[in-house]
């Protein structure tokens, strides 16, 4: 669905989508063709299958949830993928389980796939009769259980919250190993990669993620790489989202400043909804100032360059600040300056079997609907009405197809 999703909001873009599972292909392409998305190529193959080698080289690669769910020779053939077919200047993203923060849960991972393996049904009922267990044991008082966060509260929030497919593939692969770091980034160096930061955003600041003394600790480390690891020591961090590239040209503050002036930012939600505070492993960081709040009813209209948000009142270092923090708690998100048609796009997604979420933004990015009225009932109105999001896709060019239409569901 991602890969769809980037193809039919960037039509200018070649777009390849690759999966080992062949109903995920099939999936893909029945919703392509449904949406008339032509600009992708969906292939049905691992990544060290000969078929491959006939693709391009790309700008972007892509592998989420991938990394640290498959054996060290299936990493092997994704990096030797990424070799033979990133341009250079281009960027790859690696998502990845990390340690530390995986660290006191290893135990409950191996309990789930040694109970899994014994058991009869899909993988869905055998992690299902799997999970139970754990959850008697963690009552029981099971100690190695206790010391995990996840079993004894995390694993059962998710069971309640999230489609049940999630874990066979989370905890069941027979290769399941997160990996530190600084294992990831010497295994991108084999193949010509640095890295360059992270799409968690928060986590490209210290002074959000790390408190005063931890940084204090942080900088009397030099090596760029032992720094990351002691980062990661101190936040907990128990899942990365790296990005690396090759050949990448550097640029000096000055023109990263220039650059984030000159992109173009929106809201991911309705302004009123706008929380002006985020937690981190630092704790609480708040934003709630005039700068901020500027800066979302600057966006309240649809989309702007930071740029035009200059208006005098604010120092550009206070604004560029300010917009940044937003970012990484994840209230604005810088899009793409041009805009597609989304509208058909979205009755599709509205009108899937299974409910969908998001709804697509014409800016290549997309809406968590979790806070929408089931229905758009008049009952029991959620802090986000309905009014609050048709106004809010109004300005973003989307109209009321979000909500669903009539004859359509509207889940």
């Amino acid at each position: 669905m991602t890969a769809a999703i980037v193809a039919a909001t960037h039509p200018e873009a070649d777009v390849c989508g690759i999966d080992a599972m062949p109903e995920h292909i099939t999936h893909a392409r029945e919703f392509c063709a449904q949406a008339g998305i032509g600009n992708i190529a969906l292939h049905h193959a691992l990544f060290g299958s000969p078929a491959l080698r006939a693709l391009p080289q790309f700008d972007y690669i892509v592998a989420h949830g991938v990394y640290t769910w498959v054996s060290a020779a299936a990493r092997a053939d994704l990096r030797a993928f990424v070799d033979r077919h990133l341009k250079p200047g281009g960027l790859v993203y690696v998502s990845y389980n990390a340690m530390p923060g995986w660290a006191a849960d290893l135990p409950l991972q191996r309990l789930l796939l040694e109970l899994a393996a014994a058991g009869t049904g899909d993988s869905n009922a055998r992690f299902a009769a799997a999970a139970d267990v754990v959850g008697r044991m963690t009552g029981a008082g099971a100690r190695a259980l206790l010391a995990s966060p996840m079993a004894r509260s995390g694993l059962e929030k998710r069971r309640k919250t999230v489609a049940g497919a999630y874990f066979p593939h989370e905890f069941l692969p027979a290769a399941w190993q997160p990996l530190y770091v600084t294992d990831v980034r010497d295994d991108m160096a084999e193949i010509g990669l640095e890295p360059v930061g992270s799409t968690t955003i928060r986590d490209n600041f210290d002074s959000y993620t790390i408190g005063r003394r931890g940084r204090d600790a942080l900088a009397a480390v030099k090596e760029p790489n032992l720094r990351e690891l002691l980062r990661d020591y101190f936040r907990g961090t128990s899942f990365r989202r790296d990005v690396f590239g090759r050949d990448v040209r550097a640029i000096n503050d000055e023109q990263r400043r220039a650059g984030l002036f000159a992109m173009t930012y929106h809201l991911a939600r309705p302004a009123a909804t706008v929380d002006y505070h985020m937690t981190t492993p630092a704790g609480e960081v708040g934003f709630d100032t005039a700068a901020a709040h500027h800066v979302v009813a600057s966006l309240a209209g649809g989309p702007r360059r930071l740029v035009d948000l200059r208006d005098g009142r604010f120092p550009a270092e206070d604004l560029l600040a300010n917009a940044l923090a937003l970012c990484a708690a994840g209230e604005v998100r810088p899009v793409s300056s041009g805009a597609v048609p989304v509208e058909e796009l979205n009755l599709i997604l509205a009108d899937g079997a299974d409910p969908f979420p998001f709804r697509v933004s014409p800016h290549g990015t997309a809406f968590l609907m979790g806070s929408q009225p089931a229905g758009g009932s008049d009952e029991a109105e959620s802090s986000t009405s309905r009014t609050d999001w048709a106004r809010f896709f109004e300005a973003h060019g989307m109209g009321l197809p979000a909500f669903g239409h009539e004859g359509g569901s509207e889940k």
